[in-house]
């Protein structure tokens, strides 16, 4: 269920949202994953290297398969405020519980 969530652009708890964002530009079209952190009115971005995809399905499946890399610990996530500035601890802990979640109902 969390696959279609995130196709559609969102995936969120009572604490973050995600958001899927998938640009192109000359023929290659890059996906890119932002962190909202509803308690602190704060947005936040991944800084994993995402494969861009030839096509705008082909880069949905690489963000989908690097989330899933996220949820079940094969990918470590760096999450940023800005180039220089790293998103702090209590982010990192929210999206290991959304993560947790989305482990849990591929359980289930």
């Amino acid at each position: 269920m969390w696959r279609e969530k995130l196709r559609q652009g969102f995936l969120e708890n009572d604490k973050i949202m995600i958001e899927l964002s998938i640009g192109g530009e000359c023929g290659e079209w890059f996906p890119s994953l932002a962190l909202y952190d509803k308690g602190k009115d704060m947005w936040y971005y991944f800084d994993n290297d995402i494969l861009p995809g030839a096509t705008e399905e082909e880069a949905l499946e690489n963000a989908i398969r690097f989330f899933e890399k996220l949820i079940i610990g094969l990918e470590k996530p760096k999450i940023k405020s800005s180039p220089l500035k790293e998103a702090p601890e209590e982010v990192y802990t929210k999206l290991r519980e959304l993560l947790e979640e989305l482990k849990n109902e591929d359980k289930g």
